[in-house]
């Protein structure tokens, strides 16, 4: 692996869920690892189709960009301030990127108060958080190259000197390759499969962060 910390970011490794219990309301927080925005939209309806008889689904998500980063919340019905910017406060104590957390409540009959609330949405987040498996990974963005079919080992044994992440090939006339690089060494590896090809690889597209 090459090492670069200005772009990588600490993430959990899978899904954790922690069930918690205050005052008759049952927490139920559920943390999942992302890499885009169409992932968190697609882990929030899931976890609230799953969830759809709780009085709440209150989520947060966090992604790290190759330009500072995005993080969203809802309190979802909660009153303002009470979950969303708990939960944001427990991924940014625990220092976590590419990472949606949704927090399921189930009302138990007892008014916690917004105090008592916005504690049990943090411990709910937090204690998920804790219990999920750390790992490192690193901003990417996506390109799509072609190049001579006589040139994929070559190619390939860059692809695996860089860590580059292959989302998906083809070899016909040409191979051709969709490709995650990470984002702070785009240009490097492009000048790299140009001198390995003599010139002959082709990026198609604009890369995509």
């Amino acid at each position: 692996m090459i090492s670069n910390l200005s772009d990588e970011y600490l993430t959990i490794k899978s899904l954790v869920r922690l069930k918690t219990k205050v005052e008759g309301s049952i927490f139920i927080a559920t943390a999942i690892p992302v890499n885009s925005e169409e992932d968190v939209k697609d882990w929030i309806l899931k976890i609230s189709k799953e969830f759809f008889d709780a009085t709440h689904n209150c989520f947060v998500w966090r992604i790290k960009k190759a330009q500072g980063e995005s993080l969203k919340f809802s309190d979802a019905g909660e009153p303002r301030g009470t979950a969303g910017k708990p939960i944001s406060s427990a991924i940014q104590s625990e220092d976590l990127y590419n990472v949606v957390v949704v927090v399921s409540r189930y009302f138990g009959g007892v008014k916690l108060g917004t105090g008592r609330l916005s504690r049990a949405y943090r411990q709910a987040a937090q204690g998920a958080l804790q219990k999920a498996e750390k790992v490192r990974d690193w901003v990417t963005s996506e390109i799509t190259l072609s190049y001579p079919l006589s040139m994929s080992g070559k190619v390939s044994q860059i692809f695996s000197q860089y860590d580059i992440r292959v989302k998906d090939r083809g070899f016909e006339k040409d191979a051709t390759a969709r490709v995650m690089v990470r984002s702070s060494l785009v240009e490097k590896v492009k000048n790299v499969l140009l001198e390995a090809t003599n010139g002959q690889v082709k990026f198609n597209g604009k890369d995509k962060v």
